[in-house]
């Protein structure tokens, strides 16, 4: 696996997930581009996991066996990032969406430690206010601003 590289891994895991996902949208109906069925966007978006993980495969850099290509694993990153998706998830039932979106991003920023506690909240109101606009109004997702409880 070393020897692959990183950028290769991700690209056979792209490439993986992607044919996963369109060999299961073809177990739906397809239906047409006019009248889509429920396997029309599965297929398609997993066909584009497909090319995009064979267009990373094909411009990964080569492995240097002198240096390494092996970076350690960010444990800070990753687990503020899954925090983020499970504040998510709990808070959008209990709260809404404004204070699940700033949780979500304020946590997953955090992840970082080039951001301040100030970058990761100013982040987090900006796309919370982003999130307003193109989900409540703009798409009129069904999920309230405000919950309580």
């Amino acid at each position: 696996m070393r020897r692959l590289g990183k950028d290769r891994i991700g690209a056979l895991l792209l490439i993986l997930i992607g044919a996963g996902i369109a060999l299961t949208g073809m177990t739906y109906r397809m239906g047409t581009a006019t009248r889509m069925g429920p396997g029309y966007m599965p297929f398609f978006y997993g066909v584009l996991m497909v090319l995009v993980g064979v267009a990373i495969a094909v411009t990964a850099r080569p492995v240097d066996e002198q240096r390494g290509d092996v970076v350690p694993v960010n444990w800070r990153a990753w687990l503020c990032i899954l925090g983020g998706l499970v504040a998510f998830a709990v808070i959008a039932v209990y709260g809404g969406l404004v204070p699940a979106t700033f949780v979500a991003v304020f946590v997953a920023a955090m992840g970082s430690k080039a951001n301040s506690i100030r970058d990761a909240a100013l982040l987090a109101a900006g796309l919370a206010v982003a999130a307003v606009l193109v989900f409540s109004y703009g798409l009129k997702l069904q999920l309230a601003l405000f919950a309580w409880g």
